[in-house]
């Protein structure tokens, strides 16, 4: 299978070639260092052991914050991203203690030139970007992997099923598997026919509360008075979904604002059409100068505690789509009630003991929820008893790192 593969990759060189000269035109590519995708490097190799660490999108580059900062101090640490904002989160947040790449396409001859280049001692792969020529380039030049965080949706689960064969040898480089959650391990356990580990979500390790709280004062002076709604975390056409309920909601609920943070903040403009074709008025959260408006959009990334902090109830997109859901921990640490849809295969486990425990609760229809929040304004004790429930549920230790910890510094020699 890897054969067919390799030779199907080889094919499509010049596609592949054509698409990337396409995204640097879209600005999906970095256009400067699009090279780095070719495994060509303009960095010099420092001294001493490097290890490598592939985290594709900026969640799991911040999930891997515990591993930089715990590893950079006694060692190399070479990230690589696939997206450019990835890329300019890690600069921007890690730049003094990491070296970044853009990972190479998975091409035979672009990968193994990366690897001859920095000669990783280690690789430490993060939750679920598993390129087969890469990691058999890996188990071939015996460079001992750790797959950390490791995941497999239900859509994935399926197609992986009619090709066991394939994922098991896929995976058969890793020296060590650390399974997202029970279900992710079961899964890969039954894919991989091997023993996988489950220490908990990596992405719980480093949950801040309020890590820009600064920022906050001037927005908290003005949104003091007033009951806060937060729809956060959207996907595209996700809104639509809402535009009822914040008419109705608004119109209902006395001193109600409403927030919204997409995920991908390049869409304001898009959103904001959508909303003036509604006839419903809206501004630029950053271009609001006291706050009189009703619903404000965030057009930033990387302030997503300072918007849970200003918030009462948090509705958490990407559940309503076939999206997975998001984290609800982190609006949970911001002393948030939490209101998410039936799709939450990302975060299952946690959303599962959230809801039993009265700290999350789960709508199929937006009818419900604005009978919901309805209820939930109009009742402030009933609202500070939920907040307090997400808190409390947050502050539980999700993830035990000593393990991982371990099982790199045998790799190490340490």
């Amino acid at each position: 299978m890897l054969f067919f593969y390799q030779f199907f990759i080889f094919l499509l060189i010049p596609l592949i070639k054509i698409n990337l000269y396409l995204r640097i035109l879209r600005g999906k590519e970095d256009k400067i260092r699009y090279r780095e995708r070719y495994g060509i490097s303009s960095i010099i190799k420092p001294q001493g052991k490097i290890i490598w660490i592939h985290a594709a999108s900026v969640g799991e580059f911040k999930s891997a914050a515990i591993l930089i900062n715990k590893l950079h101090i006694n060692y190399n640490i070479l990230v690589t991203t696939t997206t450019v904002s990835a890329a300019n989160f890690a600069i921007e947040n890690y730049g003094n203690k990491i070296i970044h790449q853009y990972a190479p396409i998975d091409v035979n001859k672009w990968v193994n030139r990366f690897l001859e280049k920095w000669k990783p001692h280690i690789s430490i792969w993060i939750e679920s970007d598993l390129w087969p020529i890469t990691l058999n380039l890996l188990k071939k030049k015996s460079i001992r992997s750790v797959f950390v965080n490791s995941r497999i949706s239900p859509q994935s689960y399926k197609k992986w099923k009619f090709i066991k064969f394939f994922y098991k040898n896929i995976v058969s480089s890793f020296d060590e598997i650390f399974a997202q959650s029970p279900l992710d391990k079961k899964r890969i356990e039954f894919l991989s026919n091997r023993n996988v580990n489950y220490i908990g979500n990596l992405k719980l390790s480093s949950i801040d509360k309020n890590n820009i709280k600064t920022d906050s004062s001037d927005f908290l002076n003005n949104l003091n008075d007033f009951k806060v709604l937060m729809l956060a975390s959207t996907h595209q056409d996700e809104e639509k979904i809402f535009l009822e309920l914040f008419k109705n909601t608004l119109s209902k609920i006395n001193k109600l604002k409403i927030i919204i943070a997409p995920r991908h903040p390049e869409r304001l403009d898009e959103i904001m059409t959508l909303f003036k074709n509604k006839n419903i008025k809206c501004i630029n959260f950053k271009d609001s100068k006291n706050f009189k408006e009703d619903i404000f959009i965030v057009d930033s990334f990387g302030k997503m505690p300072l918007y849970f902090s200003l918030s009462d109830v948090v509705i958490l997109g990407g559940s309503f789509i076939k999206m997975g859901g998001h984290n609800p921990l982190e609006p949970a640490k911001n002393n948030c009630a939490i209101i998410t849809g039936p799709y939450i295969y990302n975060w299952e486990n946690i959303f599962v003991d959230m809801i039993d425990s009265g700290a999350c609760y789960m709508f199929n229809n937006v009818i419900e929820i604005e009978n919901f929040l309805l209820d939930l304004f109009n009742n402030s004790a009933k609202l500070n008893m939920i907040k307090n429930k997400a808190k409390k549920f947050s502050e539980k230790n999700f993830f035990q790192s000593e393990k991982l910890f371990s099982t790199i510094n045998n790799i190490l020699g340490v």
